[in-house]
């Protein structure tokens, strides 16, 4: 059985043989960088167009959501500053509103009083003027009463000027105003 072995490592070491192989081997390199251009040629060039085209669209997804998000934080900060704002304004208006009626009840008041005093006044008025109204009925009863107990003293009719001279005489002893007074 060795003897075998070594009858066949001498025809593995043969030239025939090792010129056998180095054509195979020869073969096998030529096979291989054929098969790599082809590959390359057909498998990896297109592969490898898909790869650039897939991180192209995720490049610009990223930027498109970045983007988005930029616009977002901007509209939000927007949205924040006019909140703000109409916060600002809604203040202004509350202050405004409760200034303004502040305002008008304190016009109302003051419109409540002076009609209050414009009434106070009328009745003052009305009272003096039925005071005088009074006082002029009590005195007009009295000088009647005046010269119908002078004319019962004297049994005889009181004439136009003692009636008048007893008026006068009357006034000045109430304090009463002159005729003139007494009618307005």
């Amino acid at each position: 059985m060795c003897h075998f072995f070594a009858e066949k490592a001498i025809d593995f070491t043969s030239p025939e043989v090792l010129a056998g192989y180095l054509a195979t081997g020869v073969l096998a390199v030529v096979g291989l960088l054929i098969t790599v251009l082809v590959l390359r040629k057909i498998l990896y060039k297109p592969l490898r167009q898909v790869i650039s085209e897939r991180q192209r669209e995720a490049d610009e997804s990223i930027s498109a959501h970045e983007e988005r998000e930029k616009e977002l934080s901007g509209r939000e900060a927007a949205l924040l500053e006019q909140e703000k704002k109409q916060q600002e304004i809604l203040t202004e208006q509350k202050e405004e509103t409760l200034r303004q009626l502040k305002q008008e009840r304190e016009k109302i008041l003051a419109d409540a009083q002076a009609q209050a005093d414009a009434r106070l006044a009328e009745a003052d008025r009305e009272i003096e003027l039925k005071r005088a109204r009074e006082g002029e009925r009590l005195y007009r009863q009295a000088v009647e009463l005046a010269v119908e107990a002078v004319g019962r003293l004297e049994d005889r009719p009181v004439k136009a000027e003692e009636q008048t001279a007893l008026e006068r005489t009357i006034r000045d002893s109430v304090n009463l105003p002159g005729e003139a007074g007494l009618e307005a």
